[in-house]
């Protein structure tokens, strides 16, 4: 995935009934832009990091 910041590798787990469906990354997308406004922003709103990483 090559991304505003350079490439970056993503893991994707098999789906075999095809259910699941991508939110960020839609499939066969190859470039990914806005990489820093969405690790940004959670912070920006004042969510701690717990709070990102789902803890809090």
């Amino acid at each position: 995935m090559l991304t505003d910041v350079g490439p970056v590798e993503i893991v994707v787990p098999r789906d075999k009934d095809g259910s699941f469906e991508r939110k960020i990354v839609k499939k066969r997308q190859k470039r990914l832009t806005g990489v820093d406004e969405m690790v940004i922003s959670p912070a920006a709103e004042g969510l701690t990091t717990g709070e990102v990483y789902g803890a809090g």
